[in-house]
């Protein structure tokens, strides 16, 4: 191994018994990572003796052949078409600078210029989302990605990839932070985004190519993925949910916190409004953060110019990114309209649904009070028709055939 800057952060990363702040003291005693390289291996007794590291980071350092795993690494690394970044190099993430435990080196497969965009959002949540919860997570990364906002997730399921396929599906940009080898997809359900993500957006983490995506990988995983944000979208999540750990990252890392409130009541919803209650922004339009952002942004030109006067190149290009962002937003109903011969445009569908909802059967519209946004089992709407199966089945195939309602997945129907 060729004794530079770079593989001396790739060797220290390597170590996976370091605890937290380990290696950061470590470089902060020695004053940069080449003095950790040349000096630990004479200091481990001194070093555990004053608690610096711990017994089984200096064995796991005293065993490590350094040549023979560098060798292997980089032979892995070509043979997956896996690269390394580290802070020595002029592309690592900019953003991850700033972190006082940044990543000592990132594997990645894809473009690394993405996660130095100028917008960036994290959208995180339950990973047993309720139907309400995705198709809001979707919507939200779709329209915040056409609008050039960098969507940042951990490829879990749940709410994770409904974030991903959302910026994907509109030609968006998406990064997926893992808790484990970026050679591996976990889990495996979501093989077809990783691919699609591996090929066109970036998937990193800080882990070493064949590491397993173990539980104890996610809560550090999280502090990346609030680093790479400019702000943190949480869509739905227990009181004691993990999202919680990345909204703490976020809240240290002096991030911004916005939450899509829920159902009082709702066990999905509890983490979500107790953010809520506790300052987090609430939104319910993707409208919401790109005008927060433009504020905020706004205020940064407003002191540019006036400590430049003239304002610069780099103020003129920053306004026409804002510009840009300002189009009016498209994200469904819920989005703010702008523009009043779109109202008008909107109107005539509902005007003509309410018709069409008005000459149905009494049975049929009684179905369809049952039936919100929330999927709802076919068993449950029998029931509530006096177990008329026959004449059920009948009116759920009607109403499906109108395009009132729609069936999410087997035996499960919510409004279309």
């Amino acid at each position: 191994m060729e004794i530079n800057k770079r593989n001396i952060y790739i060797w220290l990363n390597h170590f996976r018994t370091f605890r937290t702040k380990d290696p950061y003291r470590l470089i902060e005693k020695y004053g940069g990572v080449e003095g950790v390289f040349e000096n630990i291996k004479t200091d481990l007794e001194e070093l555990i003796e004053n608690k610096m590291i711990k017994t089984e980071t200096a064995e796991e350092i005293r065993s490590l052949n350094v040549e023979k795993w560098y060798e292997e690494l980089m032979k892995d690394l070509d043979k997956t078409g896996i690269s390394v970044v580290t802070p020595a190099d002029e592309d690592y993430p900019e953003r991850l600078r700033y972190l006082s435990d940044y990543p000592l080196a990132i594997y990645y497969r894809g473009d690394i210029s993405i996660a130095n965009a100028e917008y960036s959002i994290g959208i995180i949540g339950s990973r047993r989302p309720t139907y309400y919860g995705m198709s809001v997570a979707e919507e939200f990364a779709s329209e915040l990605a056409r609008k050039g906002f960098v969507i940042i997730s951990g490829m879990a399921m749940g709410v994770d990839s409904r974030a991903h396929i959302g910026a994907c599906h509109t030609g968006g940009r998406t990064i997926a932070v893992l808790g484990g080898g970026v050679d591996i997809c976990y889990p495996r359900t979501n093989y077809d985004i990783y691919m699609e993500m591996c090929e066109g957006h970036l998937v990193l983490s800080e882990y070493e190519p064949g590491e397993a995506h173990l539980s104890n990988h996610f809560p550090l995983r999280n502090r990346i993925i609030s680093g790479l944000s400019d702000g943190l979208l949480v869509v739905e999540a227990a009181l004691r949910s993990g999202t919680l750990i990345t909204t703490d990252y976020a809240l240290e890392q002096g991030k911004d916190i916005y939450a899509i409130p829920g159902r009082v009541g709702d066990m999905m919803s509890k983490g979500v409004n107790n953010l809520i209650k506790n300052g987090a922004m609430m939104v319910d339009s993707p409208a919401d953060i790109i005008m927060d952002k433009l504020q905020r942004d706004f205020l940064v030109i407003k002191q540019d110019n006036l400590e430049k006067k003239s304002g610069g190149i780099e103020s003129e290009q920053k306004k026409i990114n804002l510009n840009y962002l300002l189009e009016e937003s498209d994200s469904g109903e819920d989005t703010k309209k702008n523009n009043k011969n779109k109202t008008k445009n909107n109107t005539k569908p509902k005007d003509e649904r309410k018709k069409k909802i008005a000459k149905l059967p009494a049975s049929q519209q009684a179905i369809l009070g049952m039936l919100g946004y929330e999927p709802v089992f076919i068993d449950d709407i029998i029931r509530a028709n006096e177990m008329n199966i026959a004449g059920t089945l009948h009116d759920i195939r009607k109403l499906e055939e109108i395009g009132l309602i729609r069936s999410i997945e087997q035996s499960y129907y919510i409004l279309a």
